[in-house]
């Protein structure tokens, strides 16, 4: 029968127990060396806990401004859109009343011609040259004609007939172009009107035609209206 020592038998622990005791002595000295990293870390200045707080403090304002930037954007997109209206709509009335305007003068120029008409007495019956403009075109000899006609009298009904041009001036080979020189057209133009007509024409001179005087004939259809005759100096009626 074997006896076993008391003393021996004391002093030596089972395998599992000395594998267990190794752990633990492994895990106190990682968990020792942690402590001793976050005291030093501690020591100089850094503290884990405040770093997670102001991370999340940072992170939280980024968002903000992010959300600011894009509420901002938003605005001046909107701002801008409607100065872009604004612009429009003020560049569209700034035109409507350039354009107004040139019509009340036009109106007003018209009027003051209809008074001086009445002002000097006006045969029973009669043909009026209004307003007459020659305006540059742009090649150089082109010039579209405006003209107006108009009654004298209080007219029961229309008057019709034709309005033919010439232009007497300096040039090579003549000293008068016609009707059908300036225009391409023999019977020149035709008018119809009880009141009041606007007329417009396309001349073209020749090159090197220096002009000088635009002459207006006037021919109504009817055997007693005698044709009016006006000549007109270009310099005065041409507009740019």
């Amino acid at each position: 029968m074997s006896t076993t020592d008391p003393v021996q038998g004391a002093g030596v622990c089972p395998p599992p127990r000395r594998r267990a005791a190794r752990i633990g002595r492994a895990l106190g000295a990682a968990l020792a060396l942690y402590l001793t990293f976050e005291a030093g870390r501690f020591a100089a200045g850094y503290n884990i806990i405040g770093a997670v707080r102001e991370r999340d403090a940072q992170q939280a304002t980024i968002v903000r401004l992010e959300h600011a930037e894009r509420a901002l954007q938003a605005q001046l997109l909107e701002l801008q859109t409607v100065n872009a209206a604004h612009a429009r709509e003020a560049q569209v009335i700034t035109r409507t009343i350039a354009d107004l305007q040139a019509h009340i003068a036009r109106l007003s120029e018209k009027l003051a011609f209809y008074k001086d008409v009445v002002a000097q007495g006006a045969p029973p019956i009669g043909l009026r040259v209004g307003e007459v403009l020659l305006a540059s075109g742009r090649r150089a000899g082109h010039y579209r004609l405006h003209l107006s006609l108009l009654r004298a009298d209080r007219p029961d009904g229309a008057v019709s007939g034709t309005v033919s041009v010439s232009v007497d001036g300096v040039g090579p080979g003549r000293a008068t172009l016609d009707n059908r020189s300036l225009t391409g057209s023999s019977t020149g133009m035709r008018y119809r009107f009880r009141y009041y007509q606007e007329l417009r024409e396309d001349l073209v001179l020749p090159p090197g035609f220096k002009p000088k005087y635009l002459t207006v004939t006037v021919r109504a259809r009817h055997a007693h209206i005698a044709p009016l005759i006006r000549a007109y100096p270009w310099d005065v009626i041409g507009v740019p």
